[in-house]
């Protein structure tokens, strides 16, 4: 991390503190984990302090970069990465704070303070340290944040349906399938060691291997399904992590890591929703259902001025499908420890995989598709 210079970072406590006297009397610099998986994300942080008047003051600080200086770049096909570097939306959190579209009530960004170009396509975003409450995600609180996602739907209108779209809506998709889906998870998929791997084999029948290599066939007809359904701007990564209860009451939800700058089918949000957790191994497969259930009721509540129930099941069953199917193995802890923790997590993502496959196979295409 490029620390800012101290006369800057006492601006920035002054800012936050609302206290144009106040002075820095210590501050330190916590490192925070952050997944490998996010490619834009070069790094956060926690900066921290008091002033000299005992006052503390903390901030949350995300550098993100273009894809070019992630690690997985150079562990891409050389004939992905030109497309890559064009198409991957890496400063598509930066852009939701300094768009200001207004938001839904109960709904808010934390505030950006500052935003550093450092060059070189190379962000830093000096941000609210969001306190956050204590909570369970039951499902009130699922439904709590699809209605707030369907709210958002209704705030954000881009397209209506059309029966011959002049081009494809769903770049973000498009690109996502055409590029990562199918030059990096399904090679791995279809090589039969990877379902023979102790991991794997001991979780994921042969069954659950054919069905998921059987919805591949789908995936030009779901994208052209896609395309004519209303669209909506959205948060693109609306999992449990990313939205925060805040400890002071001043919103239902503060949204985070907005991911996808791209128009995407109502429905869209409620894919990350219902994975998030399940990703982590925090959610066991067993309860997917009674989640799903919730938030597909409570967003096609707040989206029926826009769109009809069969089409937000649509939208958001077809784009969980393209998203988080090929992914829903994780794979890319093939080569680590077996350890038990390791094995239960595996169990989790193959029903979680069994839960996606089985939602993609009854899909149907409704009136409006």
């Amino acid at each position: 991390m490029t620390m800012t210079p101290a006369t800057g970072l006492t601006d920035l406590v002054r800012a936050s503190l609302g206290d144009p006297l106040a002075e820095i009397a210590e501050q330190h610099v916590e490192p925070l984990h952050h997944g490998s998986g996010a490619l834009s994300t070069a790094s956060l942080h926690r900066v921290r302090g008091t002033t000299t008047s005992g006052v503390s003051w903390s901030f949350f600080v995300k550098s993100i970069h273009a894809i070019k200086h992630s690690a997985w770049f150079a562990k891409m096909p050389e004939g992905m990465r030109a497309d890559a570097l064009a198409q991957f939306p890496w400063r598509a959190d930066a852009d939701a704070y300094l768009a200001r579209r207004p938001l839904p009530g109960g709904l808010r960004l934390p505030r950006m303070y500052r935003l550093d170009d450092l060059g070189d396509d190379r962000l830093v975003m000096w941000l609210e340290d969001v306190r956050v409450a204590p909570t369970t995600w039951d499902l009130d609180r699922y439904r709590a944040a699809a209605r707030l996602l369907g709210d958002l739907a209704v705030a954000w209108p881009v397209a209506g349906r059309s029966s011959v779209p002049r081009e494809p809506l769903n770049r973000g998709l498009r690109w996502y399938c055409a590029g990562p889906v199918a030059n990096l998870f399904l090679p791995i998929l279809r090589n039969p060691a990877t379902w023979r791997h102790p991991l794997v084999a001991r979780h994921a029948d042969p069954l659950l291997h054919a069905d998921l290599l059987a919805l591949t066939d789908r995936i030009g007809p779901l994208l052209e399904a896609l395309d004519r359904l209303p669209h909506t701007l959205v948060h693109g990564d609306a999992g449990p992590m990313n939205l925060l209860v805040p400890s002071d009451g001043s919103a239902e939800f503060v949204a985070v890591d907005w991911s996808w700058p791209h128009p995407a089918a109502v429905g869209f949000d409620l894919g990350q929703l219902v994975v998030g957790r399940a990703h982590t191994g925090e959610l066991d497969p067993a309860d997917l259902p009674a989640v799903h259930e919730v938030i597909e009721a409570a967003y096609v509540a707040a989206t029926a001025g826009i769109a009809d129930p069969c089409e937000v099941s649509f939208g958001y069953v077809a784009a969980l499908v393209l998203r988080s199917a090929w992914t829903a193995i994780p794979l890319e802890l093939l080569d680590h420890e077996p350890t038990p923790e390791l094995n239960d997590l595996f169990r989790k993502r193959a029903g979680l995989a069994r839960f996606i496959v089985d939602l993609g196979r009854s899909l149907r295409l409704c009136d409006g598709c």
